[in-house]
């Protein structure tokens, strides 16, 4: 197929013309040949079957009295037509009366043609009108015409006469040789036009190109090019030189504001480059001043603060003691804003780093929850952790700036919340064999945050309006300070409305978990080798499968089905010399708890030394009743083998006194 589109105007124009020209001339002299042929056909069809009449007419004496000789002399007629190749007379029984042959056309006259009887059938068909149908070979095609001979209305015979076609389609060719000849001079005459009509449409266009090439390549506007025209090609070659009149202009004009604004952009650059020196001057002067400003301020307001609490651990009269606590709690509160300020030094100084360390996930929220507990019973608010069963114990990520960001959300809760309360809720949103994706919600009942300072208030030094930081304090970095954090760890923050009242502060962090494979040969057996454990659990399958874990990690274990039998085994393991390193207590024993059992283990001096795991198919019991009871951890069943690992190796934190009710951190 010729290239259309890749081809020339010039090749483009002789394509439209020869197709344009030809395919009308070819569906001109389709539409001749097919009438030329339907009206020889038709007038050759007509004039056999006037002969045939005209035939039957004489032939009706010849019919009516029985006179064959007289039909065949009437036959014999047809021998003026040179086209007629056979005839034939038959009476009323449709039986052969008469027969005329051509010369030399004999072979064709056999029961095909005159020599054949017409049944009833077809002399009946032939009665009710003329019949007309094709024959002989399509190299030598003939038409064969049937017609009935009527006396009075009744069929008393009938006429067939079968002529040749050769005469009709030699009149039909030379016809169509004469047309055909009409049409190649006509398409000529065409192309001999549009050659002429070519040049005066692609030699100027020709011409257009050929400029606009030259201004491409050497990237100058003073070419013209110059015409006589004044059609529709003139208007474009006009239209072409005005803009690059324009151009030209533009170009010009363009040079001068180059040079000016290089001019410019030299001087600019240069204050630039004092500005960028004096400010990198005075960050370092910054950074310097900080450095040295988290020392002298740090150290004596915690040498305050430690004289504080020396002082209120005195006696003093309740006035005393008021004033001490005022300023032990402004101390904290001035000690958490000059902490927020040095912390968003180091994100605006891009000093601030995170750590990859394992820790357990679970206790950290303990230790949460330990802190604030007193804070929001200060504020007659209920405080609730809602923690997932599916959460990992151990996890790998930097679990101090992970505190810092949750305290900052849950301080934020209770300083904006006067009553109600608070839920923290932490769940999966993702998990595979090498991470987890955690989500943390802190729900409050407070004052909420309206859309439009949505917006706003992870930005610095921003909170909802400034009647909050009048009536609440802060310095506007908290959340600021977290939503770093939470990007820098590769998470997301944002705040959504509560449904009924107050607001939900929530982000998202991946963690990778601790891989716990007993398979693994870097695997190292020496942690776990030789510890003793006790399994208490009232269910057989769930010992068996504690005591096959525990086995894999060269951990001794033993099993115990009630609280009775555990305390008698620890009683006689410690009597042996031998006691038990830790003790898996399942929480659903019968006739007891597994925190009571702990409670009791714990009050026995002769065996508190055991490390206490307490399992569940819940968080059956809070972090205050599990560390008043001992236990060091709580698993929820059934355990993963990571965190049964992990609380394993993990040494037991020392119970310690309530800490004092810290103050929030500021929004």
């Amino acid at each position: 197929m010729w290239p259309v589109q890749r081809s020339s105007l010039s090749h483009k124009l002789t394509l439209m013309s020869v197709w344009s020209t030809g395919s009308a001339l070819t569906l001109v002299f389709v539409a001749y040949a097919a009438t030329a042929v339907l009206s020889h056909t038709a007038d050759q069809r007509q004039q056999l079957s006037s002969l045939a009449g005209v035939i039957g007419t004489n032939s009706v004496n010849a019919l009516l009295f029985a006179d064959p000789r007289q039909a065949e002399q009437t036959l014999a007629a047809l021998g003026a037509k040179d086209d007629v190749a056979q005839a034939a007379l038959f009476d009323r029984d449709g039986k052969r009366y008469a027969q005329y042959t051509a010369a030399g056309a004999a072979g064709s006259a056999g029961s095909a043609g005159a020599g054949a009887d017409l049944g009833p059938a077809r002399l009946a068909e032939i009665g009710a009108g003329a019949v007309t149908e094709r024959c002989g070979p399509p190299w030598a095609p003939g038409m064969r015409v049937y017609r009935p001979v009527l006396v009075n209305g009744n069929l008393i015979g009938a006429v067939m006469i079968e002529a040749g076609l050769g005469r009709m389609w030699r009149d039909v060719l030379q016809t169509l040789a004469a047309c055909a000849a009409a049409s190649l001079v006509s398409l000529a005459i065409a192309l001999v036009l549009a050659a002429r009509f070519k040049r005066g449409i692609a030699e100027p266009i020709g011409k257009l190109i050929a400029a606009a090439r030259l201004v491409s390549t050497s990237q100058t506007y003073q070419q013209r090019v110059a015409h006589q025209r004044d059609d529709e090609l003139g208007t474009l070659i006009d239209s072409f030189n005005d803009m690059l009149s324009q151009l030209d202009s533009h170009d010009a004009r363009l040079a001068q504001y180059r040079d000016q604004l290089e001019r410019q952009v030299s001087v600019r650059t240069e204050q630039l480059e004092k500005a960028k020196n004096a400010a990198e001057a005075a960050s370092h002067a910054k950074s310097a001043f900080l450095a040295t400003m988290s020392h002298e301020i740090r150290t004596p307001m915690n040498g305050v603060l430690g004289m504080t609490e020396l002082l209120l651990a005195t006696p003093l009269s309740g006035q005393q003691r008021h004033y001490t606590d005022m300023v032990r709690r402004s101390g904290q509160h001035l000690l958490v804003i000059i902490n927020d300020i040095l912390d968003f030094s180091k994100i605006e100084a891009g000093k601030l780093t995170v750590e990859y360390i394992h820790f357990n996930f679970r206790e950290l929220l303990d230790d949460i929850d330990h802190v604030f507990a007193p804070q929001a019973r200060l504020k007659g608010l209920a405080l609730e952790f809602s923690i997932a069963p599916d959460i990992p114990l151990a996890i790998c990520g930097d679990p101090n700036r992970l505190r810092q960001v949750i305290v900052n959300l849950l301080g934020n809760a209770i300083k904006f919340t006067d009553r109600g309360q608070i839920t923290v809720k932490v769940g999966v949103t993702a998990e595979d064999a090498q991470a987890v994706s955690l989500r943390c919600e802190v729900h409050d009942s407070g004052i909420g945050v309206d859309h439009d300072a949505q917006a706003r208030i992870f930005d610095s030094f921003s909170q909802a309006d400034g009647s909050t930081t009048r009536k609440h304090g802060g310095t506007g970095l908290g959340l600021s300070i977290s939503k770093q954090l939470v990007e820098l760890m590769g998470g997301t923050i944002g705040v959504d409305n509560a449904l009924t009242q107050g607001s939900v502060f929530w982000f998202a962090v991946n963690f990778d978990k601790r891989r716990v494979d007993v398979d693994d040969p870097g695997f190292n057996y020496t942690i776990t080798q030789g510890l003793r454990a006790l399994i208490v659990d009232q269910h057989t399958d769930s010992r068996a499968l504690l005591e096959r874990q525990l086995a894999g990690w060269k951990i001794s274990a033993d099993s115990a089905a009630d609280a009775a039998d555990a305390l008698g085994r620890l009683h006689a393991a410690a009597a042996d010399g031998r006691p038990y390193d830790v003790a898996l207590l399942d929480m659903a024993l019968a006739r007891t708890s597994g925190l009571a059992l702990a409670s009791t283990i714990k009050a026995d001096a002769a065996i508190d030394g055991v490390k206490l795991l307490l399992s569940s198919v819940r968080d059956a019991a809070d972090s205050v009743q599990r560390r008043q009871a001992g236990v060091a951890f709580q698993l929820i069943q059934p355990a993963r083998e990571c965190d049964l690992y992990e609380c394993l190796i993990t040494p037991a934190r020392p119970a310690a006194a309530p800490p004092h009710a810290q103050p929030a951190p500021a929004r």
